[in-house]
């Protein structure tokens, strides 16, 4: 017995001595291979992998214990997919080895320095790696056991150009990924701009998403244009469709006019508005809009109109110089717009105390079709004779009213109420007013339209 304690203690110590070397040369083993091209190409296979790419290549990696550098990363697509590259720069990450055992690279936190993603083309080049020229190891190629396991992403600036056109996208934007289940990722966003031509810069205060393959959830999003503020929910099927809802509080019009009307219309918009848009390579490149259909309502609150020439001449044969600077003390619409059609419902347009117009249309292949309920006061039609007795002969809310159809080209409506004026008048219509409420009509017509 007493020859058997120090056999058995030496053994231990020879177990513990062998342990400590067989821990120490794992984690050698395993260092070397996560610095060798083999590891380098399985990473990128998984990267591809995890974005759908066709290729994914990291710059030499460098490593520091089990912090690990990157100068760069791209991925490339050719299946028209929501990208043609991905770019990052500085990358960053910090490992945890205890997953080896479980052919598992755990990422506790990746951060990059800037991502730039490329719209889709259908005739995407697919770049040069950006690693070595030298080919990987034969070896390399075949599918690696290795997975990874990526905790935590940190993006300081990312910028997404979502069209040819590169003032559209979202620039200088910080993200932060967080996994949340198979195939899915929580996204937080702050900061930066969105950028749609025709449209004004809007400021992106916040936004939290949600991917989950393959569709982009958009839970919440505060932007602001100016004083206006912008609520983004929705979703992105990916290379299938967009459906978002807007609500719209406060939002200068004037941004969205042409320049011509901005001098005439003023105002802050309010709404909801609800936008469909097709995606992916089965949409009509010649027709990019032809699928997109937007249906809401909107309201303009603090609304005028000013420097029309119909207006200053509908004043001046009414005596009225209240029509050459119009307060608009009430204007909303509900609407649904698609690339051959727009409808108009439930509309008001209230100048409290001088007119209001009531009423729908449509335009449709360049054809409208509108009725509109009319109201004027008395004070306003005593300057147009007979008008109160022939033609505005129902009484309501301080106005007489009276129906008007508007139909024909769009571009060039026919309405039926100036007719019934002349007529009432005798044809005493002093010089101009024919044709007023037409060129009306018209010139509303140019303010939707453009």
């Amino acid at each position: 017995m007493n020859r058997l304690l120090p056999r058995v203690g030496l053994a231990f110590l020879l177990l513990l001595v062998a342990l400590i070397l067989a821990v120490v040369v794992a984690r050698s083993l395993f260092s070397n291979y996560l610095r060798s091209e083999a590891f380098r190409h399985s990473l990128g296979e998984a990267a591809a992998h995890t974005l759908g790419a066709s290729t994914a290549d990291f710059s030499p990696l460098q490593f520091d214990g089990f912090l690990v550098y990157g100068q760069n990363f791209r991925a490339t697509r050719d299946d028209g997919g929501a990208f043609s590259t991905m770019d990052a720069d500085q990358l960053r990450a910090s490992l945890d080895w205890h997953g080896i055992l479980d052919h598992s690279v755990q990422i506790d936190e990746l951060t990059v320095q800037r991502l730039t993603v490329a719209p889709p083309s259908q005739t995407t080049a697919v770049p040069a790696p950006i690693g070595p020229s030298n080919p990987a190891p034969a070896f390399a190629s075949a599918p690696s056991p290795w997975r990874v396991d990526l905790r935590k992403a940190v993006i300081n600036e990312a910028n997404w150009q979502w069209s040819a056109d590169p003032a559209a996208g979202l620039t200088r934007v910080a993200l932060t990924l967080t996994p949340a289940g198979q195939d899915a990722w929580v996204i937080e966003a702050q900061g930066g701009a969105v950028r749609q031509p025709g449209w004004p810069t809007l400021d992106l205060e916040n936004a939290t998403l949600r991917w989950q393959n393959p569709t982009l959830y958009i839970n919440s999003s505060s932007l602001r244009g100016g004083s206006g503020q912008f609520a983004v929910t929705g979703s992105v099927q990916a290379r299938s469709s967009v459906d978002l809802q807007v609500q719209l509080a406060n939002v200068d019009i004037q941004p969205l006019l042409t320049p011509d009307w901005r001098e005439r219309l003023s105002g802050a918009l309010a709404g909801t508005a609800n936008v469909h848009a097709p995606l992916g390579p089965a949409r009509d490149s010649a027709a990019p809009a032809s699928g997109i259909a937007v249906s809401g309502s909107l309201s303009l609150a603090n609304g005028r109109l000013t420097a029309l020439p119909i207006l200053d001449q509908i004043g001046l044969f009414t005596h009225t110089e209240r029509f050459r600077q119009m307060e608009l003390s009430r204007a909303s619409a509900d609407f649904t717009h698609t690339a051959d059609r727009l409808e108009i419902r439930n509309m008001i347009v209230e100048s409290e105390g001088l007119m209001r117009v009531e009423g729908a249309y449509t335009i449709e292949n360049g054809e409208i079709s509108g009725v509109f309920r009319v109201g004027l006061t008395p004070s306003t039609l005593q300057w147009i004779p007979g008008s109160q007795e022939q033609v505005f002969t129902v009484s309501g809310e301080g106005y007489r009213w009276t129906t008007m159809h508007l139909s024909g080209p769009a571009n060039h409506p026919v309405d039926d109420l100036t007719p019934r004026l002349v007529a009432a008048t005798g044809g005493a219509v002093i010089q101009g007013a024919e044709g007023a409420v037409r060129k009306a009509a018209q010139s509303a017509l140019d303010l939707l339209f453009h």
